[in-house]
């Protein structure tokens, strides 16, 4: 990415950050959770992992690399609540849409992902996990649906950014085109 996508990039990030309303209170939230939520984080993995098993669609992205694929998903799912949002952690969120470009796989499963994970999360804010922090459900899960929301974007960047570079397309024409 050059330093004017870049920049770009980041405006993009910011004008969502600033319309669902990302704030510092909300990576605090995820922060403070992120010890009483963790240890549900492999179980929803394996959740996870089982409906992508079950899908003809998903389920040869997966043969023969399940339990490497679910150990770095679970990664993955812990760093939501473990970052501070910045540059490293966005160009991790990245390089995670370049590999499944690469891979091709089609950002209807990444979306399909990201919705499976915005149902499942809200499920794991049980009452003993908040009887334990000092913020209510509707604000732990806003927090966790907007981080979630910023990733996808990030990843969704990546693919069009994998897209224009393999079909020589620039920035400025595949935005007339999607007009």
């Amino acid at each position: 990415m050059t330093q004017e996508e870049n920049q770009t990039f980041m405006e993009d990030l910011l004008t969502l950050r600033r319309i669902n309303g990302f704030s510092e209170h909300d990576l605090d939230r995820l922060n403070k959770i992120a010890p009483l939520i963790t240890p549900k984080l492999a179980e929803l993995t394996d959740q996870f992992y089982c409906q992508l098993e079950r899908s003809p669609h998903t389920a040869p992205y997966l043969e023969g690399r399940v339990q490497l694929l679910k150990k770095t998903h679970l990664e993955w799912l812990t760093s939501l609540f473990t970052t501070r949002l910045e540059e490293d952690y966005l160009a991790a969120q990245w390089a995670i849409g370049r590999v499944h470009a690469k891979m091709h796989i089609a950002p209807i499963f990444v979306a399909s992902s990201m919705s499976y994970l915005r149902s499942e999360f809200p499920k794991l804010l049980d009452s003993e996990l908040l009887s334990e922090i000092n913020h209510s459900k509707d604000e732990l899960i806003s927090s966790v649906l907007k981080m979630l929301d910023i990733v996808h974007f990030v990843i969704d960047q990546s693919y069009y950014d994998r897209l224009r570079e393999v079909t020589g397309i620039s920035k400025a024409l595949l935005h007339r085109l999607m007009q």
